[in-house]
C-alpha cells in the first residue's frame, strides 16, 4: 500500500512523496509473533517427524516435539499480533515417510513421542484459527485497498498520452499479477481453519495407530505440505489496526 500510494505521488508530480515506509506505515504494520512461533514449532516437528520415520533419529524428534510444546503456551491470548521475525517454509515431506509404520526398530520410541505430542497438536488446531483471525481481517482490508489502488494507477498511466498502448498493457499485466498474488495469498489465510482441523485428525490417527497407518501418515504428509503454503501466506501477511 505504502508503495503504490508513494509511486502514484511521483508520477503526478506529488514532491511529498517517499522511498520508504512513513512513521504512520510503520505503525499500521502487524505481523504474528506468538503464531509465527508455533507455525515454525510444528513445522519443525513435522519435518524431524520426517527424519525419525527415514533414520530413526529420535532425539531430534523428542527436541522438536518439546518445543512444540512449550510454543503453544499463550496462544490462546495472541490474537494481537505483534513484530516478529518471520521463517521460511521447510521442505516438503517424502514418501518415505511410510517408515513409521511398525516394521522398524525404531518405531515404539517414535510412536510414543508422537502419542505425548498430540494434546499440544489438538489444542494448536483447536487454538490457531482465532489467533490468526484479526490478521485475515486485516489483510483481507488491505489486499481489497490494494486492489483499488492499483486501479488507480493504472487509471493515472492511461491519462498520459505519451503512453502506447504496448506500455499500458505491460503495465496491465503486472499489476494483474501482483492483485493477483496478493488475493492468493488472502485465500491460503482464510482457508487455513480447514488446514488445522485435518492436521489434528491426521495427527491423531499417527497417534492412536490407526489400522491403517500407512493412509495416516500420507494424510499427515499432505497437510504438512498444506501447512507449509499456509506459513508462506502468513509470512507475506501484513495487516493494519
Amino acid at each position: 500500500m505504502s508503495q503504490e500510494r508513494e509511486g502514484l505521488f511521483y508520477i503526478t508530480d506529488n514532491e511529498q512523496f517517499s522511498l520508504s515506509l512513513t512513521d504512520d506505515d510503520k505503525r499500521d504494520l502487524l505481523t504474528a509473533s506468538k503464531q509465527i512461533e508455533v507455525l515454525e514449532a510444528l513445522n519443525s516437528y513435522a519435518n524431524a517427524l520426517s527424519q525419525a520415520a527415514d533414520k530413526g533419529v529420535t532425539a531430534e524428534l523428542a527436541s522438536a516435539a518439546s518445543t512444540l510444546a512449550t510454543s503453544t503456551s499463550g496462544l490462546v491470548s495472541a490474537a494481537s499480533p505483534t513484530s516478529a521475525a518471520i521463517i521460511e517454509p521447510a521442505g516438503k515431506f517424502a514418501g518415505d515417510l511410510a517408515g513409521i509404520a511398525l516394521k522398524n526398530q525404531y518405531a515404539l520410541k517414535i510412536r510414543q513421542i508422537v502419542r505425548n505430542v498430540d494434546p499440544f497438536v489438538q489444542r494448536i488446531a483447536e487454538q490457531m484459527p482465532a489467533a490468526l483471525a484479526e490478521i485475515i481481517d486485516g489483510t483481507r482490508h488491505q489486499v481489497e485497498n490494494y486492489q483499488v489502488s492499483r486501479g488507480l494507477t493504472l487509471a493515472e498511466l492511461r491519462s498520459d498520452r505519451r503512453s502506447t498502448r504496448l506500455d499500458l498493457y505491460r503495465e496491465y499485466l503486472l499489476a494483474r499479477a501482483d492483485v493477483d498474488g496478493a488475493w492468493t495469498l488472502q485465500t491460503a489465510l482464510e482457508n487455513s481453519a480447514g488446514i488445522f482441523a485435518k492436521l489434528a485428525a491426521a495427527h491423531k490417527a499417527l497417534a492412536e495407530n490407526a489400522p491403517n497407518s500407512e493412509a495416516a501418515i500420507q494424510d499427515f504428509a499432505t497437510v504438512a505440505n498444506d501447512l507449509a503454503a499456509l506459513i508462506k501466506a502468513v509470512r507475506e501477511a501484513r495487516a493494519s489496526k
